[in-house]
């Protein structure tokens, strides 16, 4: 029984149609494989037909055009640099060592917070992967003519399974993500009240910890809205336009509400007779009960069921640390409310 419970998704990568991404991917290798079969030059090189393809795949309804023009990019700025080294001082350990060592460092120079996995790969490849022209000597455009078409044909099969699963499939994934945030951020908010009331302040860097991978998820989904208003198959719909807008207030309102709640974490050490004061806790409490009913309706849009007002929180309270933890709740409920009668 252990066993079986241990092959079985998590709740949220079921709730991120994990099982369809997974089965996605099965169909686009098998379809990879057969074009590789039909055209033979493509077949040569179906190891850059298939890792395009995986990093093009979108787990989300969208084409991932986005990721498909990133990989084309990188491929062809690690080929020139690999290219040119390659050119002038031949095909020798040193030399193939000098090109992986230029390209990841002109890639970090350009950016440095991201390790260029493509462009390095690509580096590696036409040091390692030499193909040769019609004399029979090695060749750097004959290579990278290879990785290109191998690459362009990977890319190109996931952007049709992107658009295909996202005609059949997929629905509410942008609203599955903020769905789980708020389910989340209600944990980490009755967390840091916890931590408060029993004054448990040695365990804010334990905390503070968990909010890291947090924000960046909310980076995601922002950027993934961003993007999606931006796919081929969005432009000129009014309606998807104006849901996407609606999500990405939400994110906003989300991120918002997240950074009150980090703050009191940090601030409650340091101000213990206003956070640990009853008035504080009661209306904590009270924020805490809105954001839960928050959560519910956000799960409602998922199933696509009716919305209505249950987070309604006129405080009585005069917290003034409260109150734009408050506004936030409400101008996200609003929201809610209206994506739900969007038609």
């Amino acid at each position: 029984m252990k066993l079986f419970k241990m092959l079985l998704l998590s709740k949220e990568a079921s709730l991120f149609d994990t099982k369809e991404f997974v089965i996605k991917a099965f169909v686009a290798v098998i379809l990879g494989a057969v074009v590789g079969k039909i055209v033979p030059y493509v077949g040569k090189d179906m190891i850059s037909v298939l890792f395009g393809m995986i990093l093009t795949l979108e787990p989300v309804n969208m084409t991932g055009i986005r990721n498909g023009f990133g990989q084309v990019r990188a491929t062809i700025f690690g080929a020139i640099i690999t290219g040119i080294i390659l050119s002038i001082f031949g095909y020798t350990i040193l030399t193939t060592a000098f090109a992986i060592a230029a390209t990841l460092y002109v890639s970090l120079l350009v950016n440095w917070r991201e390790f260029p996995v493509v462009a390095v790969f690509t580096s590696i490849y036409m040091t390692q992967y030499i193909q040769t022209n019609s004399l029979g000597e090695p060749s750097v455009l004959a290579t990278f003519q290879l990785r290109i078409i191998a690459l362009l044909t990977g890319v190109s099969i996931a952007l049709l399974m992107n658009w295909l699963f996202s005609v059949i499939g997929y629905r509410h994934m942008i609203e599955k993500r903020l769905y789980y945030l708020l389910e989340d951020l209600e944990k980490k908010m009755r967390r840091v009240g916890d931590m408060i009331e029993k004054r448990e302040y040695d365990k804010v860097p334990e905390i503070m910890n968990n909010f890291a991978p947090y924000f960046s998820e909310l980076n995601w989904i922002q950027a993934t809205i961003v993007d999606y208003k931006k796919d081929p198959f969005v432009i000129g719909k009014n309606k998807k336009i104006k849901k996407l807008n609606e999500l990405e207030k939400m994110a906003e309102r989300v991120r918002e509400m997240a950074h009150l709640i980090y703050d009191y974490m940090y601030r409650a050490p340091k101000e213990s007779e206003i956070y640990e004061s009853a008035e504080f806790m009661e209306a904590y409490r009270k924020s805490l009960n809105a954001l839960e009913e928050l959560s519910r309706s956000m799960n409602k849009i998922i199933h696509d069921d009716k919305v209505v007002n249950t987070w309604d929180i006129n405080q009585v309270s005069d917290v003034s640390q409260i109150k734009l933890l408050n506004s936030n709740i409400q101008q996200l409920g609003d929201l809610i409310l209206d994506y739900g009668n969007i038609s």
